[in-house]
């Protein structure tokens, strides 16, 4: 399954979906969605994956969608750092939407992109395949991802067709999000298939069973925690990683898993950057549940710190107790 432009784009880590901020007018707001990529950049996280399901693609235009992408790159490019990449998610309805969105992220020198399983209606097996397909031979500079969510797009990928989509010559990997185990280890089975997860929960069985890197949303919010738990997997340091791994389960439930894209907003602004209100007809904190948050994320930061992990520009927060 080695080919010669996905094996130049190889992510392994921490890959954070960002969330899309919006103006109080309810506009996207491009300025703090640089901000937000040159924070993630200055911490070298690996990946950027902007305008996913955490970003609300499903509530954004195709020119908020690349309006947002172009922020995303000024940003990375504005940290300075070299370690962070992009992969862009440009899946849509529509084939000719997604071709859209892949041709302008390639213009603006994104190297690979990730596609959702096209979705409301059902499609078989061999119609995903062909799309993919279809999509990975019309865009050959960039490396694709399949991204499966099953739960969301109500359309998914066999072991059987990542297996057949791995003869083409730019296919990535996956990015599944569908939270099971059993289907992950599936995946891992085949041969060459580069695997990231949106599954916190699994994050130390998944990644020693071989999994690349977890998309995750709480590590939008922590990702010196994420991060440090790959340092202590690279360093052979399993006890602590297991240790870290406790800290990203703990935190994945306080955040409610990603599944609240409101809670996750909450949490950045909780880091200093804010982000404004989720679009309607996606859910928002009241000012009660916000503060309940807020403590609970103080005492979370605290613990971290008490391990050894402070994190940044939250004095007040990991103060010891």
């Amino acid at each position: 399954m080695t080919n010669p432009v996905s094996a130049q784009f190889h992510v392994r880590g921490l890959v954070v979906p960002i969330v899309t901020p919006y103006t109080p007018q309810g506009a996207v707001d491009l300025a703090q969605a640089q901000a937000l990529a040159t924070f993630y950049a200055s911490q070298d996280v690996p990946a950027l994956f902007p305008g996913g399901t955490t970003g609300e693609f499903a509530l954004l235009t195709l020119e908020e969608r690349e309006a947002l992408l172009e922020a995303v790159v000024r940003g990375v490019q504005a940290s300075g750092t070299a370690v962070t990449q992009i992969i862009a998610h440009t899946g849509a309805a529509t084939l000719d939407e997604v071709l859209r969105l892949s041709r302008h992220a390639l213009g603006l020198g994104v190297p690979a992109v990730a596609v959702v399983t096209p979705f409301y209606y059902g499609y078989e097996e061999t119609a995903l395949l062909n799309f993919y397909q279809t999509v990975c031979r019309i865009l050959p500079e960039l490396a694709v991802y399949a991204y499966t969510i099953p739960q969301r797009a109500g359309n998914s990928l066999s072991a059987a067709s990542l297996d057949e989509l791995g003869r083409e010559p730019n296919f990535a990997g996956i990015k599944d999000s569908s939270g099971d185990m059993h289907r992950l280890l599936a995946l891992l089975e085949v041969p060459g298939l580069r695997v990231l997860a949106g599954a916190d929960d699994l994050c130390f069985p998944f990644i020693l069973s071989g999994g690349d890197g977890l998309v995750s949303g709480p590590g939008g919010v922590v990702p010196e925690l994420f991060q440090a738990f790959f340092a202590a997997l690279d360093a052979q340091q399993i006890d602590r990683a297991q240790a870290l791994s406790r800290h990203i389960r703990e935190f994945s439930r306080i955040i409610r898993g990603g599944g609240r894209i409101d809670y996750l907003k909450a949490g950045v602004e909780w880091r200093g950057l804010a982000n404004g209100r989720s679009r309607q007809p996606l859910p928002n904190l009241g000012a009660e549940e916000k503060r309940g948050l807020t403590q609970q994320l103080e005492t979370f930061a605290r613990s971290l710190a008490a391990d050894g992990l402070p994190l940044v520009g939250l004095p007040t927060q990991n103060a010891a107790v």
